[in-house]
């Protein structure tokens, strides 16, 4: 009977969806190009991704989508502007773990309410960050670098993208949960805190996989741990923090959203073409390629993720007190 009843269930679900999504196309949506605004300058993890999914939708649904990169003020300035733009379902959103999850608690203020403002339509990626070291750095593995920074506290440093950045934060939780206590340096950028790293002007960053692979490979930096719970194709010597005892898990996310009053019948119709997208076995090589680990598309799942996530972090900051300047 329970079997029955969610096999009921299931196809009153399928065929609400089917519904919304006849309904999109009979109202000749999409009419005009569908935007993805990401909020963060070309060339960046966040900028690949999007172009992928633009690329990839394009190919499915036959629309014409466009990327429109608008950076600023950690991620709030482009996310602002799809919070409060046209709820039309031709203006999208690449979310990210920053404007999504972090910055309602290192910013006085949002223009956006990222848990009201935002109707998830499916999660793309996770992509762990690396903790590398310069050569010189006398620890190659997690344990001895635990080790060697608790008996020389505030002797090193680690370089971050800036303040509030998922490569600071994963530098606090590294130190909160290690009991440990090494200098923070924070720059302009993910530019010019690896190459101080490779530098050695500091000792340590915690960087997204795709900015420091070949850097690692090529032997400027050593890589210590992947942040995530899994290994990732690329580094399958490098062990994750969790097998090195450390329970510190984070990963840079992102997926697309819509603004929370748009019609349901289209952001069903974005959601399925986005889920068809994202099963291409070429996009989810791509995606591999970028360093990112397999993960349940789902808007639902993506929901959760970002509640999850401004719980945690949110938690993160206020406990070690941290500050955008």
């Amino acid at each position: 009977m329970q079997t029955r009843r969610h096999f009921i269930q299931g196809a009153v679900a399928m065929a609400a969806a089917g519904s919304s999504w006849t309904a999109a196309l009979a109202q000749g949506f999409p009419a005009k190009p569908i935007r993805i605004i990401c909020p963060y300058p070309p060339g960046a993890t966040t900028d690949a991704i999007s172009r992928l999914m633009a690329t990839a939708l394009q190919t499915t649904s036959g629309a014409t989508v466009l990327v429109d990169n608008r950076g600023g003020a950690g991620g709030n300035i482009g996310t602002e502007a799809v919070a409060r733009g046209d709820a039309d379902g031709y203006t999208l959103l690449l979310g990210a773990l920053g404007p999504l999850s972090a910055n309602e608690a290192l910013y006085p203020r949002l223009g956006f309410n990222p848990g009201r403002d935002f109707k998830p339509l499916a999660l793309a990626a996770v992509v762990p960050l690396i903790m590398v070291a310069h050569p010189s750095f006398p620890a190659a593995t997690p344990a001895e670098a635990v080790k060697l920074l608790r008996a020389n506290p505030g002797k090193y440093a680690y370089a971050s993208a800036g303040n509030g950045t998922p490569q600071h934060l994963a530098g606090e939780l590294f130190k909160q949960v290690t009991a440990t206590d090494f200098v923070h340096v924070p720059y302009r950028g993910s530019g010019p805190a690896l190459n101080d790293a490779m530098g050695g002007q500091v000792q340590l960053l915690f960087e997204a996989s795709p900015a420091v692979l070949q850097h690692i490979k090529s032997g400027r930096l050593k890589a210590l741990a992947v942040t995530t719970r899994e290994r990732i194709a690329g580094l399958p010597g490098v062990p994750t923090l969790k097998e090195s005892g450390i329970d510190a898990d984070i990963g840079g996310w992102y997926g697309f959203l819509a603004p929370a009053a748009t019609p349901a019948d289209r952001v069903a119709w974005l959601s399925e073409q986005m889920r068809r997208a994202l099963a291409d076995p070429l996009v989810q090589t791509r995606l591999a390629d970028l360093g990112s680990q397999k993960v349940d598309s789902s808007p639902q799942a993506f929901a959760r993720l970002i509640d999850a996530e401004r719980a945690r972090w949110g938690q993160l900051i206020r406990e070690r007190g941290i500050r955008l300047d």
